[in-house]
């Protein structure tokens, strides 16, 4: 016997659905942001034995489409707390348009981010928009 009542994702899906919740099978996800596609094994059993890294599934896998990036200004480094106390280094950007955003802050994780980076105040930066949402510095553009 099988430790899983339920034994592919896709059923657990449409259990979902059963109880009127919107699955990615219900929906038209062409109407919402995306930067990537998701794929997974549907044995639930199989799925789980895979284990697990440190943040994700192994029985899982993300494809992300890496976005053209816009180069700006880093004009400063500001240190944020957050509701748990932890503090984060945020970078204040000369402002420019990603997308349909204003983008002047960015989230630069640790100061070993920053280190790996090589950032310094007045360098040149990418900045994307991961998920189409957050902003996130991809690397330091180095002028010629």
């Amino acid at each position: 016997m099988r430790p899983y009542f339920i034994e592919s994702w896709v059923d657990v899906l449409q259990m979902v659905e059963s109880f009127g919740i919107s699955t990615v099978y219900s929906i038209d996800a062409s109407l919402y942001p995306q930067d990537g596609r998701v794929f997974r094994l549907d044995d639930t059993k199989y799925w789980s034995e895979q284990g697990f890294t440190a943040h994700h599934p192994r029985g899982s896998l993300a494809f992300k489409e890496q976005k053209d990036g816009v180069i700006t200004t880093l004009k400063d480094v500001e240190w944020q707390t957050g509701k748990s106390g932890v503090v984060t280094p945020v970078a204040i950007l000369e402002p420019v348009m990603i997308g349909d955003a204003l983008v002047q802050r960015a989230t630069l994780h640790n100061m070993a981010h920053i280190e790996q980076l090589g950032l310094e105040i007045g360098c040149k930066v990418e900045v994307i928009r991961s998920g189409e949402i957050i902003p996130r510095i991809v690397r330091r553009v180095e002028e010629k």
